[in-house]
């Protein structure tokens, strides 16, 4: 798929990439880059053909955060413009009705961090470095998404402090699920996106919704609510096929 010139985007078995192009600039984010990324997640969110979008930069650099040029050269209009631009992008990753994953290879540093934690799963690559640096110049972080992941006293480690991990740390702490070899986190990201589309998108989409709504929701809520959407989909035509087939799998064994 071509028509951005800061990402690439393509679709193969129900899997969606996005792959960050700015490469010279170290995938650093720019109004463009970020306008490109909320265009192609929009435009897969009712595609039948997409049940889970990968984002990576590639093996070698995920995002270095905001471009130091385009921060150097800030006016009041073009600051404005960024804010819409990170708001819009990091709040169509934070409630997007379909599965997300970052694969990180290499630094995913500030903005790029932010983009890793807005994902729902985070693969990372043993050459993957993570941190806050511009917290180094009394900038602020996105804290809330973070602390949800590793927790309140790791969110502030990082975010006090501004200073970077490993991947070793990372997974640790829980600010990435699996790790992968370098050269391998593409790879081991796709695999499990692949994983997720063989759901079917409609489940994809069902399971997602699942996720973003329960945790807001007291016990006994969450309880009513889950065993309502089992009930709900339990009589669908597809699932009692799909259930029907499977068993018929197993009878023949």
């Amino acid at each position: 798929m071509t028509g951005y010139d800061n990402i690439e985007a393509s679709v193969k078995d129900g899997v969606g990439t996005i792959t960050f192009t700015r490469l010279d600039r170290r995938n650093a984010l720019s109004v463009e880059l970020m306008t490109d990324l909320s265009d192609q997640l929009d435009a897969w969110a009712y595609d039948d053909e997409v049940a889970a979008v990968v984002l990576t930069g590639g093996e070698d650099v995920f995002c270095a955060g905001l471009d130091l040029d385009l921060q150097s050269g800030f006016t009041e209009e073009t600051r404005a413009i960024y804010s819409e631009a990170c708001l819009r992008a990091y709040g169509t990753l934070l409630d997007y009705r379909k599965p997300t994953i970052a694969a990180v290879g290499g630094p995913a540093l500030g903005g790029g961090c932010d983009i890793a934690v807005f994902t729902d799963i985070r693969i990372g690559s043993e050459n993957a470095i993570f941190g806050y640096p511009q917290i180094k110049f009394g900038l602020t972080p996105y804290f809330s998404p973070l602390w949800r992941i590793v927790g309140l006293s790791q969110a502030k480690l990082l975010t006090f402090s501004g200073d970077r991990i490993d991947a070793a740390e990372a997974l640790r702490i829980g600010l990435i699920d699996r790790l992968a070899p370098a050269g391998g986190v593409v790879e081991r990201a796709t695999e499990l996106a692949a994983s997720i589309a063989g759901t079917t998108a409609k489940s994809a989409v069902n399971n997602k919704e699942m996720a973003r709504t329960s945790p807001a929701m007291d016990p006994i809520s969450a309880l009513t609510y889950e065993t309502l959407a089992y009930r709900e989909v339990i009589w669908h035509p597809d699932i009692v096929a799909r259930i029907n087939e499977a068993y018929s799998r197993i009878k023949k064994k």
